[in-house]
Formats: C-alpha cells, structure tokens, sequence
C-alpha cells in the first residue's frame, strides 16, 4: 500500500490559510527578519574573505556557519512562537470550522496544521541557506569551488532536517499544550539540553537533547566543526 505525505493529506487551502494564520506572529516576522540579515551579513563577509584571498575553505565554512545561525536563533524564535496558539483565536476558530464545513475531519485539520507549521520553519531557515550557498557557488566562485557543492548540498540538508524537527516540536507543544505551549517547548527542548550540558560528558550530552542531536546532525552534513 502506498503512503501519501502530509502535503497530500492536506488539502493546499487548508494549508494556505493556517499557514497565513500562524506567519502573522511578531515572533516568526523577527525570526524572518534575524534570518535575512544573518543571509546578508554572511554573503557580505564572503564577498570580503573572497576579495583578499580568493574562494578558499574559509568561504566554503561560512555557508554551513550561516546555516548554525539561522537553525538555532530563527529556528529557535519561529519555535517559541509557534509553539503556543495564535492570538487571534477567532480566526483559528473560523478556519478549523470552515475545514468542518467542507467535510474535513479534526484529523485532516491537524496535519494542515502541522504542514503549515513546517512550512514556517522551512520558509525561515531553509530560504536563507539556499540563498547563501548559491551566492558562493555562482558568485563567488563561479560555479568552480572544488569540493563547495556538498558542503552548500550539506547545510541545505540540515536546514531542511532542523525545520521538520522543530516544526514538529512547536506543533505538538501548540496541540497538546495551548496556552502553555511555550512552557512545553522550553521543557521539552531547552532543559534537556540545558541538564545534559551540565552533568554529561560532552560526548553523550549531545545525545540526549534535541540540540544536542542537531549539532551532531550539523556536524555532519556540513563538515564543519565548533
């Protein structure tokens, strides 16, 4: 039997509108805004490390770098926004009964919801990396960067990983947990990682939290290294 994706379980309006709905959050217009200057901050920097020394590793290091920074401090504000209902609660209402009235179930909601919620995460941290890495491909290097495309390929990678995961976070802590949604979040993600800093060793720390599992994922698909 074949399985169908979340996009296709949920009809693209329904997606659309909840999408519309949780993007009007001042938490996910900042991360956009952190995002984008992080993007222009970065290509503003190649552009220099590439002026006085050409396109070397430095440059290269610098995509999945970008890609650190916008995972963990978009992705992280987008999260924590996400992670509770929207304010305009009416809205919600009127979407989740107009799906009704269409004769989508409470089930068929739910994954236009957590498809819009991706979505989010995606648009906030995957967008930027892909603009950083085409920068340095096409201008920087002109498309001839030994060695550059899995790095870029590696950064997109991770980005697309750590908009799922999080995306998922925030949505389940937005499900099950309403208005304490945010407290979730923090439970569920911050104080493991926060505890396991504390009294594991580094190396096992970085296996019992959601940033620390990241990071390894980070380090891996970007080859770069803190």
């Amino acid at each position: 039997m074949l399985t169908r994706s979340p996009a296709e379980l949920a009809p693209r309006s329904l997606v659309t509108l909840q999408r519309r709905t949780l993007a009007r959050s001042w938490g996910v217009r900042a991360a956009r805004i952190y995002a984008a200057l992080v993007a222009i901050g970065i290509t503003a920097t190649m552009w220099i490390v590439a002026y006085r020394y050409g396109p070397d590793d430095t440059a290269v290091s610098l995509v999945g770098r970008a890609a650190a920074l916008v995972a963990w401090i978009a992705g992280g504000m987008s999260a924590l926004a996400l992670a509770a209902p929207p304010k305009d609660a009416a809205l919600t209402q009127g979407i989740a009964a107009l799906a009704s009235a269409r004769g989508h179930s409470d089930e068929t909601f739910a994954r236009a919801d957590l498809v819009a919620t991706v979505r989010i995460l995606a648009e906030v941290i995957v967008v930027p990396i892909v603009l950083v890495g085409l920068f340095l491909f096409l201008v920087i290097a002109g498309g001839r960067i030994e060695g550059a495309a899995w790095p870029i390929a590696g950064s997109i990678i991770f980005g697309l990983v750590a908009s799922i995961v999080l995306g998922v976070v925030a949505w389940g802590c937005r499900h099950w947990g309403g208005p304490q949604g945010r407290t979730w979040l923090i439970v569920i993600v911050v104080l493991p990682w926060v505890l396991a800093e504390q009294l594991l060793s580094a190396r096992t720390a970085a296996y019992v939290s959601i940033p620390g599992l990241l990071g390894r994922a980070w380090e891996a698909l970007t080859g770069v290294t803190t």
